[in-house]
């Protein structure tokens, strides 16, 4: 049986999943060090001390797999914005939409919410770009010099109507 043979299951995070959640989110970013060191990916270094805090502090949702959790993504709204971030898939599952699909989970969650969803990813992440581009982002801005001192760029989408998701 493949990866892809079984449904997947999107829900909200629980406390017993926060390690799974970092083993992940570890795996997903690890191939960043490619392009700059790991020091400079935040995700890279953050504690389960940290995971646990934004447990407490913002929405997490996860993808499991036949019981086996295979991505998350975390987000929060604040004054009608949806922040989402530390998208990640692990890479045994990667090329399945899985990423897609908590995406749009989080923006069919958002729109009752907010007006506008915005996000954050490494300038240097080429295939980041095209996955947020082919979702309905538009880049808004380049923050030069931003988290590990390389340049990031705001990706964000408009919600006209709860249809727009």
């Amino acid at each position: 049986m493949s990866t892809g043979d079984k449904e997947l299951i999107i829900r909200a995070a629980d406390s017993s999943d926060l390690q799974a959640i970092l083993e992940i989110q570890m795996n997903a970013f690890e191939v960043y060090t490619n392009l700059i060191a790991a020091e400079q990916i935040p995700p890279l270094n953050e504690s389960l001390a940290e995971v646990q805090i934004d447990f407490k502090r913002k929405s997490i949702l996860v993808a499991s797999r036949g019981g086996k959790i295979v991505g998350s993504v975390r987000y929060q709204i604040n004054l009608g914005v949806c922040v989402f971030e530390r998208l990640s898939v692990d890479p045994m599952y990667q090329q399945q939409g899985i990423g897609q699909q908590l995406v749009r989970k989080v923006e069919g969650l958002a729109v009752l919410q907010a007006h506008k969803i915005y996000l954050e990813t490494g300038l240097l992440a080429a295939e980041l770009i095209k996955f947020y581009s082919g979702l309905g982002y538009s880049g808004e801005a380049v923050l030069k010099n931003h988290y590990g001192n390389f340049d990031w760029i705001v990706f964000s989408k408009f919600f006209e109507s709860k249809a727009d998701v």
